[in-house]
């Protein structure tokens, strides 16, 4: 583009002027989806699919034993899908310290005690449910569970007096304490906490109120299948 100056006497001015380039860009986010997946959903049908396995295997120790059979051949069947049965219970409940419903800040504070992890999860239990009916069975239910939980998990192998399992007498102790009993027991226990947990939502916390509504059909399907009422 040129532009012809304004005339000042006898002289003309010529000026050359370019135009200036404007260049705008703008960055667009690329779209995402956050996604989480429940795995204490997963370790509590687990846990109850192991358990129920173990009361199979002691029901048909129960038979051959009374019909004069070795029911003896089944107890390493029966240990296995208690031992799972146990772990996976103690798995839920640690999975749910670890899901949205527990605040990040509310891990943290305990994080930074000195508890037990299951004192971990029963103190962050208390700061977003209402469990002050429970806490002082809980105590010793959620002992009796991570105790067997780390013992598993933890193994020490060393010679022990035996013990006598219910039907096939004296055995080692693993075969004992991780039997149909325990297996139902850790499985009743979990679920039981589950159950409390969408029956008492603080009500002043959204997300503990909104985490029962949505979690309520999950686990009464759960407790269905305990009871062997679905597939």
């Amino acid at each position: 583009m040129t532009a012809v100056a304004p005339k000042c006497g006898s002289d003309r001015v010529n000026a050359s002027v370019s135009p200036a380039t404007v260049e705008a860009r703008t960055t667009v986010p690329t779209p995402s989806i956050l996604l989480t997946a429940h795995l204490w959903i997963t370790w509590l049908r687990v846990a109850i699919e192991r358990a129920q396995q173990a009361r199979r295997f002691r029901e048909e120790m129960v038979r051959r034993r009374d019909q004069g059979a070795n029911a003896a051949d089944l107890l390493n069947d029966e240990f296995e899908a208690s031992i799972v049965a146990v772990a996976a219970s103690a798995h839920a409940l640690d999975a749910l310290y670890g899901s949205t419903v527990i605040p990040q800040s509310v891990r943290a504070q305990w994080r930074r005690s000195s508890s037990s992890r299951e004192g971990h999860i029963r103190e962050a239990l208390k700061g977003v449910f209402d469990t002050g009916r429970v806490n002082t069975p809980w105590v010793t239910e959620f002992g009796w569970l991570f105790d067997l939980r780390d013992s598993a998990a933890h193994a020490r192998e060393e010679a022990k007096s035996p013990q006598p399992h219910p039907i096939v007498g004296n055995t080692s102790q693993e075969y004992v304490i991780y039997s149909a009993e325990s297996a139902e027991r850790a499985v009743e226990f979990a679920l039981s906490v589950f159950r409390w947990c969408v029956d008492h939502p603080r009500p002043a916390l959204s997300v503990a109120t909104q985490w029962a509504t949505a979690m309520r059909p999950v686990i009464e399907e759960l407790e269905a299948q305990r009871l062997g009422r679905t597939s």
